[in-house]
Formats: C-alpha cells, structure tokens, sequence
C-alpha cells in the first residue's frame, strides 16, 4: 500500500533543510521514532530513496540496523544497486550491507570510489568511510594513495583513517610532520614521503604482512 508521501516530502519531513543536512549532518532521532511506530511505510519510503540514488536513505538504512527489528528484508535491494552505484551512494550502500551483515568484503566498494576519478566529496566519505572496516593490505594501498589526492580534505581524511589504523588518534592536526606532509602547500615528494610513513605505519598493525 503506497503511503502517499514521496522520498523528497519524507525526507524533508523527517530530516529537514538540505543544506543543513549536508552541512551538519543528518539527525535520526525523528527517523527512528517513525520506523519504530510504522515500519511498512518506512521501508516503502526508504526503498524510495533508493530507487532515487539517494545516499541519505541508504546511510538511513544503516543507522536502523542497531534497532531491535532491522530493516534486513532491504538487504537485497542494497546488494542489487551495489554494482551500478557510483560515488556516495555506493559508499552509503556498502556500509549499510555492512551494518546489517557485518560482511568485511563491503570495503571494496568503498575502495572503488576512493580510487576513482569522480567528485572530490565522495572520495571524501569513503576515506572517511574506510575507518569503520578491518584494515587490510587493499584499503591501506587506497588511502595512501588518496593521502597525495589533489583535495586537501580527501588528504586529511585518509590521513586519519591511515593514523587510526596505525593505532593513532585519528586527527592529522595533532601530527605536525604529518599536516606539513599534506598541507595545500605541501610539494609531491611531501606528500608521497607521508604517505609512504603513514602506509607503512598502518600495515604494521596487520596481521601476516610480510
């Protein structure tokens, strides 16, 4: 049964100004409240956004995997975009595969976008993504690669995620070598000699390399 609501209607009822949402980040609270009172209609609404591409609905998904009854029967239909996503929301898809399956392999998606040409945001997220997966030899690779990127903010963050799988606190501003390394000013050599430091730094910590 349709709801009569549409995934833009939904979305801003629920979550409110775009913008915002892109600049201060989403609040689920009022998402959860509604899928806790109508689940069906949420699911319709999520489905959705998905069918609409959206990363919202799929990092929605993924918040709603730690409630009492997940949305798993969704599972299939994030699975199904995975291979013809693109951008944030193949990023947004794998982590909510991973939520609601814990399945490590997702990683790989969210290297694909780190490593390919596309918009600088989402190569953004998937660094930033890449920290709640197992580090392994692919996912260092890709971050350190991205820690010589042209966009400063995709260097910091694959930075961090690299210092958290090293064992660090991950903000590159408490490690001046490592923010003179990837600083805007920063010449290729830095920028890869940090790179190097940080790769080799995080594989350390992984079990049978070498």
């Amino acid at each position: 049964m349709s709801t009569g609501v549409s995934w833009e209607q939904f979305r801003q009822g629920v979550f409110g100004d775009p913008y915002l949402v892109w600049h201060d980040g989403p609040d689920f609270a009022e998402l959860i409240r509604r899928w806790q009172h109508s689940r069906a209609d949420v699911r319709e609404l999520l489905l959705g956004g998905l069918d609409a591409n959206e990363p919202l609905s799929a990092q929605s998904i993924a918040v709603l995997a730690s409630d009492s009854h997940p949305p798993t029967d969704l599972l299939d239909e994030l699975i199904a975009r995975l291979p013809t996503s693109r951008d944030t929301f193949r990023v947004r898809l794998a982590l909510a595969v991973f939520a609601l399956t814990s399945d490590q392999s997702m990683a790989r998606y969210v290297v694909s976008v780190l490593s390919e040409p596309g918009y600088w945001t989402s190569r953004m997220d998937a660094a930033m993504a890449l920290r709640d997966f197992a580090p392994t030899v692919e996912t260092i690779d890709a971050l350190a690669r991205a820690v010589t990127d042209d966009n400063n903010l995709v260097r910091y963050h694959s930075s961090d995620t690299l210092l958290a799988y090293a064992g660090f606190e991950p903000d590159a501003s408490k490690y001046p070598e490592v923010l003179a390394g990837i600083h805007s000013d920063a010449s290729t050599d830095q920028r890869r000699c940090t790179a190097d430091y940080l790769r080799a730094a995080a594989l350390s910590k992984v079990p049978d390399v070498g």
